[in-house]
Parts: C-alpha cells; sequence; structure tokens
C-alpha cells in the first residue's frame, strides 16, 4: 500500500507543470458521519489486501481534470529483493486527461514484500528501499495517530545516489458509526531535503478491518499545484 501510488506522482507533476494552472482542493475529507468508538484490524486488514491486490477507478479534478485507473496484481509472485526472497506486485497506474497535454500518461511499479506482506522497498522511476521495516499498527480506533516509517529513494539498485525520500504517516479519521478513515500520508523529499508533495491517500476501514481507497490528495511544494482523485 505505501509503494502502491507513489512513484506515478512524477508523471502526473510533469504533465500539470507542462500543461495547467493551479487551483483544486487538497484537503478531501471524510463523509464526515457520527464518529465510531470501534477498534479496527488495520494490519489484518492491510495484508488481506496486499494479498488480494486491487483495482481503482477515479476521477481527477484540480490542475488536471479526467480520469485515474490502478490496477494491483496480488503479491504472490516469488522474487529476490536486496538479497532476500520477496514476494512481488506489479501496479499499473494510468492518468487520461480531458484538457492537459499529454492526454495520457502512466507508470508501472513493481512493490516487494516479505512473508507477511509489510513492504520492503520498490522499483519503478526510482528504487526505493525502507530505511527500516514499516511499522503498521495492528489495531486502531478513530483519533490515533502514528509515523509509520520512511523510505529511500536511489537512482538505481547500486544506491550510490541518493534522489530523495518518503516519510509515511497515518491519522484515523472519523466516517460514520461503523467504519473509519485510514488516512495515508506521505511527505516526498528531493535529494536536497526540499519538500516535493505531500500526498493523503484515505481508505475506508470496515468493520472487519477491510480497506477500500476512497480519494488521494496531493499538494505539490515547488509548484503550488495541487490535484484532488476521487
Amino acid at each position: 500500500m505505501m509503494e502502491k501510488l507513489k512513484a506515478l506522482l512524477v508523471v502526473c507533476l510533469t504533465v500539470l507543470l507542462a500543461a495547467c494552472g493551479g487551483g483544486g482542493d487538497s484537503g478531501s475529507s471524510s463523509s464526515g458521519g457520527s464518529s465510531s468508538a470501534n477498534s479496527f484490524n488495520l494490519l489484518s486488514g492491510y495484508q488481506r489486501l496486499v494479498a488480494a491486490g486491487q483495482s481503482s477507478r477515479l476521477t481527477i479534478s484540480g490542475g488536471c481534470s479526467g480520469t485515474f485507473s490502478n490496477t494491483t496484481s496480488p503479491a504472490n509472485q516469488s522474487a529476490t529483493f536486496e538479497g532476500q526472497s520477496a514476494l512481488a506486485a506489479v501496479s499499473v497506474n494510468t492518468f487520461t486527461y480531458s484538457n492537459c497535454t499529454p492526454a495520457t500518461a502512466a507508470t508501472t511499479v513493481t512493490s516487494y514484500y516479505n512473508s507477511n506482506y509489510i513492504p520492503s522497498g520498490q522499483i519503478g522511476s526510482n528504487y526505493g528501499v525502507w530505511a527500516s521495516p514499516p511499522v503498521i499498527p495492528s489495531t486502531v480506533k478513530v483519533g490515533d495517530a502514528g509515523v509509520i516509517g520512511s523510505i529511500n529513494f536511489y537512482t538505481n539498485s547500486s544506491k550510490t545516489l541518493r534522489s530523495g525520500r518518503e516519510d509515511d504517516s497515518y491519522v484515523i479519521e472519523a466516517d460514520t458509526s461503523t467504519t473509519a478513515i485510514f488516512n495515508l500520508i506521505s511527505k516526498t523529499y528531493d535529494s536536497f531535503g526540499g519538500l516535493v508533495s505531500t500526498e493523503q491517500d484515505r481508505y475506508r476501514i470496515s468493520p472487519d478491518g477491510s480497506l477500500k481507497l476512497l480519494s488521494i490528495d496531493i499538494a505539490y511544494g515547488y509548484s503550488g499545484l495541487n490535484l484532488s482523485i476521487k
């Protein structure tokens, strides 16, 4: 999940800078219903999501308008990452724009996990390795917040040249009396430590811990552009 969409943002930002103006709402919120007092099995739900794969089709607004689709395969491919046995999943992310050039953009990212479906890293436009295993809490409730971890990016697998990093954290937000929102917050930095983007991916958590992607909100640090995908 942590790796699922981040690499596509480079393509998205390139299109925005080349073709569009600013604007858009970067503060999408949950449904605003009654707050649940329940505890939710976040780790179990996350592991099931990785194991099963996912697909989403959402609407883009803000700097550009159009549609976004993501298809992620189940993490069931045997692989090796950083010299260790791993499970791999491939994500294909496609943008189709109605008012920006080019009219389409796409990325493919391979994410790697250990046998418990905890992320190890990714290979896409960059080579990403988690600084330490990300911390995904087993149970959460509305109002909880915490740090997940950081992933370091390099230009290639030799890891001789750093290209940036991403810091991930989370907040559990109110949704309804029986569900909650898992807000995954990712701050991406360039190799000099400058903030490139702040992304918020919101997932609805069902009573059994199952996760469903609702929206992606991105604020770009350099340009002031915002993008909302929901």
